[in-house]
């Protein structure tokens, strides 16, 4: 879960040009902060980046993420294998969680909790 620098080759502001559905998934920008280092089992060997967020379950009638039905268990993401020198080989991925371990007692996100699940997610599709 250790964040590092991105490649200087790769800047998130080029995303929604390049990955299709990014947008669809992501309809605020993401920065270098926001994408975490993924390594192997035994944190060796660097496997790549990701970022990624949990999502709300339902919409409302305007077709506008509805906040007040908190979040359903699904994240979405988007991975980028190292060596990356472009976003050419990043793709979005989904992981799964249970839905009362998304947010805090207090409400906020559990990032720890989420990027576990997502670096779970990760290590199975990749091997």
């Amino acid at each position: 879960m250790a964040k590092t620098a991105l490649p200087p080759s790769l800047d998130p502001a080029d995303l929604p040009r390049v990955l299709p559905g990014f947008r669809h998934w992501f309809r605020y920008p993401l920065h270098r902060h926001d994408f975490h280092v993924l390594r192997d089992a035994r944190a060796r060997r660097l496997l790549g980046y990701y970022s990624a967020k949990p999502l709300y379950g339902t919409l409302d009638a305007n077709g506008r993420v509805d906040r007040s039905a908190g979040f359903d268990g699904r994240i979405a993401g988007v991975f980028v294998p190292s060596p990356a020198r472009s976003w050419a080989q990043a793709e979005l991925f989904f992981a799964q969680m249970p839905k009362r371990d998304v947010a805090r007692a207090d409400g906020r996100r559990n990032w720890p909790a989420i990027n576990a699940a997502v670096e779970r997610e990760l290590r199975n599709c990749l091997g």
